[in-house]
């Protein structure tokens, strides 16, 4: 019984000392089979480290995917939430609304007014706003159709009482009535209405 007791006590350390070894065997034969930089990467190097550097050929692959579809001519994405359609242009920006209006000054309006006592006028300046830029220039070296239409607006203004310009609403009125009448003059010349608005830039009423 002596002897047996003996054997197993002096197996029991021989198993505790044999694990490391085979251990540390397994290692020396993976590091200098070629497998070193895999066991230190998964085994021996620090888990931070190894993400990053099995990170970092990942992105480094996608970059020179992304820089092949460049060179080849691949067209670049549009933004999000817009769909380019084949055909389409950019729309051009043009101010051609703007540039076909044009101002006509008329000279000052002196006129009485149609009161019951007769002793009111008007002064007022008159411009109009023409909605063809070429027309300014026609009515004012056209001396028949500048005196039709200044006929026209002196025979509205000399229609009208004191009562009837004192108040906004009724020169507003008269604005209107100016452009329709005015309108109606030039309209068989130019084959459509070309007055689009009237402004009173002088007005008093004594």
């Amino acid at each position: 019984m002596a002897e047996e007791e003996k054997i197993e006590l002096d197996e029991k350390p021989s198993k505790k000392k044999g694990l490391p070894m085979i251990v540390i065997l397994l290692l020396v034969a993976a590091i200098s089979g070629g497998g070193g930089i895999a066991v230190y990467k998964f085994i021996l190097a620090p888990k931070g480290k190894a993400k990053t550097e099995t990170a970092a050929p990942a992105a480094e692959e996608k970059k020179g995917e992304e820089a092949a579809k460049t060179e080849g001519g691949a067209e670049t994405p549009p933004p999000a939430g817009e769909v380019k359609q084949e055909g389409e242009s950019a729309p051009a920006t043009t101010t051609e609304g703007q540039a076909q209006v044009a101002v006509l000054s008329l000279k000052e309006f002196i006129v009485n007014l149609n009161d019951p006592i007769g002793r009111r006028y008007l002064k007022t300046e008159i411009k109009l706003e023409l909605n063809m830029k070429a027309a300014a220039a026609k009515i004012q070296g056209d001396e028949l159709i500048l005196s039709r239409l200044r006929d026209i607006i002196f025979l509205i203004l000399s229609s009208k009482s004191y009562e009837d310009l004192r108040s906004i609403t009724g020169k507003l009125t008269l604005k209107e009535e100016i452009v329709a009448k005015s309108n109606e003059v030039l309209s068989p010349v130019f084959g459509k209405n070309i007055v689009s608005n009237c402004y009173f830039t002088d007005f008093v009423v004594q």
